[in-house]
């Protein structure tokens, strides 16, 4: 949900700090203040596209911040988790547009692309104007609204995954079947399939080698030198020195001369561990220059090899499963194209099986919708209205066999028919509406925003509307911008959102409303005046339309 919004030289917007609540929260103000300014916001935080001319008149550019708390949103979280960000109570969101057409957007701070800011906030922020119909006028959109209402997914993810396979294998035989081989094909395949089998990769091998290189380069100099010394040692030094301690230790001596005898004594043993640590150290690098000729030539092939095949070992073998399956199709192509007629074949009876497994799973709950959808229409002021969920039978695709499109019938004796030939605005608003209380749950929207939707409507029809939206607003943040009394008594928050011009210039300001100031701005849109009798008619109305 939003918890907060930061608006600063946006359209008649100097700059806006406005703390928003949780339920139910209305925006009202004359036409033309700027409430459809506050959804045009919201908006480019949602990856809307900006546009300069959102900038204020003089201004080098325009910035947009709202302060998020997404710990419902799962979606959410797990996008920002997995593209390096540490979740926090608060996540803000940041779109700055400036006057040269360039625009940014950031996540705490951090520049990120338009396109991880509109998959973060996928399920944040649902926004529906009048005619924004789309939602529902979309037929292909049908199928995936019913799959949402059946809560478990399961049997749909088994049919996307044996539509999957299915597909999967009529390309590969498409494919097999379009491509024309000849010998010099075969011969040049077998060629690459024996050159990558006597090379005998191993997995692990490449990264074994390349450690045993590494080692063997920081011990190169260090490996000549210690030859140096013990080719030096064993010619000449050792004997040398062994002869003279002999001598030394011969000496008949006492006092200090006998000191300085332990101390040549004491050196030559020392020397000689020395060295002997030294040949363990040597020894420890245990690689011959046969191995080191070996262990490159290895690693030169293999080099070769993934210049040729692939970035890796894995990708080599797979490349040569490739290779292997083409000498089939060209030495064995009848054989080959009847096997995959088979698998395709055994594939599409198990997408039939499970899609006929959900197709009846949707029957079934095609009529609790139709039910619920009705109790919500009867709400909503429209108890003539039919809803009727139609299943079809239809192609094998990755949403099943069924082709589900919602139908409406609006008065008595009219027959069931698509929604777009149906429903006026006015209707269609509520329609909309009715269909919201029972989706968004279970789409996991956190934030709906109806753009004046209650166009053409009045009476008890608005009251109803304001109502649903309320009880709407138990599961979800819902925002609605609206000219009517009736609407407006039945949120939880009130908004006034007013312009004012000074010294030429035309500015547009939000304010939350207290009880007094509430009253006093329900009278006026009810009744056009502030009077004692239209504060008491707006009290009424209040007290009414908070009962949801």
């Amino acid at each position: 949900m939003i918890k907060h919004l930061y608006i600063k030289n946006f359209v008649l917007i100097d700059e806006l700090n406005l703390d928003l609540h949780d339920g139910f929260s209305v925006f009202t103000g004359e036409t033309g203040a700027g409430k459809s300014i506050l959804i045009d916001a919201i908006s480019l935080l949602g990856a809307d596209r900006a546009n300069t001319a959102f900038i204020q008149k003089g201004a080098e550019k325009a910035i947009i911040e709202g302060t998020f708390d997404l710990h419902k949103d799962k979606h959410a979280c797990t996008v920002l988790q997995e593209a390096g960000f540490d979740l926090s109570d608060e996540t803000v969101f940041t779109r700055e547009i400036h006057n040269n057409g360039k625009s940014a957007a950031r996540i705490d701070h951090r520049s990120v692309t338009l396109s991880l800011l509109k998959d973060v906030l996928r399920n944040e922020i649902d926004i529906h104007g009048q005619r924004d119909t789309a939602y529902l006028l979309n037929t292909s959109a049908h199928v995936r609204l019913l799959d949402e209402y059946l809560k478990d997914q399961k049997e749909v993810q088994q049919v996307q995954e044996a539509f999957r396979i299915m597909d999967s294998l009529q390309k590969e035989k498409e494919k097999a079947a379009a491509e024309i081989y000849n010998e010099n094909d075969l011969e040049y395949f077998t060629f690459e399939i024996n050159e990558i089998e006597e090379a005998d990769l191993k997995e692990g091998e490449e990264e074994e080698l390349s450690a045993k290189e590494k080692n063997y380069q920081s011990m190169k100099e260090s490996y000549e030198k210690l030859n140096a010394i013990f080719n030096m040692y064993d010619d000449s030094f050792s004997d040398a020195f062994f002869e003279m301690n002999h001598l030394v230790q011969g000496l008949k001596v006492s006092g200090n001369a006998e000191t300085a005898q332990n101390a040549v004594n004491d050196s030559y043993y020392s020397f000689n561990d020395a060295i002997e640590q030294l040949r363990s150290m040597l020894d420890e690098f245990d690689l011959s220059e046969e191995d080191i000729n070996a262990m490159e030539e290895r690693l030169f092939l293999i080099q070769k090899l993934k210049r040729k095949y692939g970035h890796s070992l894995a990708e080599i073998l797979d490349k040569k499963a490739e290779l292997e399956k083409q000498v089939q199709i060209i030495g064995h192509r009848k054989e080959y194209l009847k096997e995959m007629d088979q698998k395709i074949a055994a594939a599409q009876k198990d997408y039939d099986e499970k899609a006929k497994m959900l197709s009846q799973l949707r029957h079934g709950k095609a009529h609790q919708l139709d039910e619920a959808i009705a109790v919500n229409l009867k709400d909503l002021m429209l108890p003539n209205a039919r809803f009727h969920t139609e299943i079809k039978d239809g192609p094998r695709s990755n949403h099943g066999s069924d082709q589900v499109e919602f139908l409406i019938s609006m008065n008595p004796g009219e027959d069931l028919k698509s929604l777009s030939k149906t429903a006026s605005g006015g209707e269609l608003s509520r329609l909309m509406l009715g269909l919201k209380v029972i989706f968004t749950e279970l789409q996991g929207i956190q934030t709906v925003i109806f753009d004046e939707i209650d166009t053409g409507v009045s009476g008890p029809v608005a009251s109803a509307i304001g109502k649903k939206m309320r009880s709407l607003a138990k599961t979800c943040q819902v925002f609605s911008v609206t000219h009517l009394a009736q609407v407006a008594a039945a949120g939880k928050y009130h908004y006034s959102v007013s312009k004012s011009v000074s010294d030429g210039r035309t500015s547009t300001s939000v304010s939350l409303l207290d009880q007094t100031q509430r009253m006093q701005e329900l009278a006026l849109i009810a009744s056009g005046s502030v009077t004692e009798a239209s504060v008491k008619a707006a009290e009424e109305l209040y007290q009414r339309n908070q009962k949801a």
